[in-house]
């Protein structure tokens, strides 16, 4: 019994492709299986090949330069020497235009990038069983279709026809299974996703808990060693030598300083506990307020402040009162050692239809290059003899605009002030 198989050795492939490495794939997919294969880069030099040498069959891409697929298909149609010889068009198949194009240049079948090894193998198999009992039972027709717009007139055999229909049918099979296996695979992904969601949340929650129980640990202690180092500088420190004295200064400043991280590690952790309950809030009012409470503290600076009136947005009031102090305080601060010390608050409505807020100043500033630490806690950007501090404040800013699901970035240069900008949930908003 003849099979595809046992005639394979006699049957000769052109394969027509401008990509080297695409035309190799195919030729050793091919050779493999037992073809002889030739190759030709473009359409021109396919079509004098063709001449000199009959294959049994032309696999061509489409796209190529000086004579494309749809145009080598077409020359080989038209010519009553070579019309027989059967053409396979290598298409992205993206429009249903492609198969339009391939019926109205004479193309026996198509097959779709990414093609498989096994599919384009079967479609062979199919032309090589069939093209003998073709050969006296062409019929052909003509037929006018209108598709977007455009008439088209086909003039095809019926087997054309046939064989098209066929390796359509195929290739929707194909990319109907590829898209079920696609969305398994996207199914399996969401179920780990979700599964390490909870880990994660379970992860976060055991930290937060582990930080919460530390820290009330380490206050105890703390307190303790502030209590006694008051008393010996209170009631023993006359007999001390200098430098006993400033041991215990030291001892002092730095348990103060480690109660306060402690009470920072605390309140970090509160917030992240937060949940957010949204109202219609006007930020403006927030930071009118803010920006009163840092001068009652501070009467003797002279800073001039501008704000946007009637920056309403949906949020967790409290939580963005916590945020815009610590932004207005960083501003006030970086600002200090400024004579024409400025800050100004505003809102402007992108066109993605979120509301961007901003807190500039003309202070100190930093180098971009260490803004990613930025938001970091504990992290700082500045020396604690040039702006006190403990690297809190724009951690819990970032935690704050997280708990909204918005976003938090910065721009700044030294002595050129910062500006840090904010969205409080993507699409929320207005602004004056």
């Amino acid at each position: 019994m003849i099979t595809p198989e046992t005639q394979r050795d006699a049957f000769d492939i052109l394969i027509v492709e401008d990509s080297e490495t695409q035309a190799e794939l195919l030729r050793n997919s091919l050779a493999t299986k037992g073809y002889r294969v030739t190759m030709a880069s473009n359409g021109l030099k396919a079509l004098a090949a063709v001449k000199r040498a009959k294959p049994s069959l032309i696999i061509t891409d489409v796209v190529m330069p000086g004579m494309d697929g749809y145009q080598l298909c077409r020359a080989i149609k038209s010519d009553r020497d070579l019309k027989d010889i059967p053409v396979i068009i290598v298409t992205s198949l993206k429009e249903i235009d492609d198969i339009v194009t391939a019926l109205e240049c004479g193309a026996d079948n198509f097959i779709r990038k990414p093609f498989d090894a096994n599919s384009l193998l079967a479609r062979i198999d199919y032309l090589m069983a069939n093209r003998k009992l073709r050969l006296h039972t062409k019929l052909k027709f003509g037929i006018e279709i209108n598709l977007g717009g455009k008439k088209h007139l086909i003039t095809a055999e019926r087997e054309q026809i046939l064989d098209l229909l066929v390796s359509s049918y195929e290739e929707a099979v194909q990319a109907n299974e590829e898209l079920v296996e696609r969305q398994n695979e996207v199914q399996a992904l969401n179920v780990k996703l979700a599964a390490r969601a909870v880990e994660l949340e379970e992860a976060n929650e055991q930290l937060r808990s582990f930080s919460h129980t530390v820290s009330h640990d380490l206050r105890s202690p703390l307190v303790t060693i502030n209590a006694f180092t008051t008393i010996l500088q209170r009631k023993f420190s006359e007999p001390l030598e200098d430098k006993a004295k400033h041991y215990l200064a030291g001892i002092s400043q730095e348990a103060s300083r480690m109660t306060r991280i402690v009470e920072d590690i605390l309140y970090l952790s509160n917030i992240d506990r937060s949940r957010v309950t949204r109202s219609s809030v006007d930020l403006s009012l927030l930071v009118m307020e803010a920006v009163q409470t840092l001068r009652d503290t501070d009467p003797d600076r002279r800073v001039e402040f501008e704000c946007v009136p009637q920056a309403i947005v949906e949020c967790d009031e409290r939580l963005v009162r916590i945020a815009l102090s610590n932004l207005l305080s960083n501003a006030w601060k970086f600002t200090s050692k400024r004579a024409d010390a400025r800050i100004r608050f505003s809102a402007e409505k992108t066109e993605r239809g979120e509301t961007v807020f901003r807190v500039k100043d003309n202070g100190a500033g930093f180098d971009m290059q260490n803004a990613g630490r930025l938001f970091t806690p504990f992290e700082r950007l500045h020396r604690n003899d040039e702006f006190p501090g403990f690297g809190v404040g724009l951690a819990t800013v970032q935690r704050v605009i997280a708990l909204h699901g918005g976003r938090i970035w910065a721009d700044s240069a030294i002595d050129k002030g910062a500006v840090f900008q904010f969205t409080l949930d993507a699409g929320s908003g207005t602004s004056a």
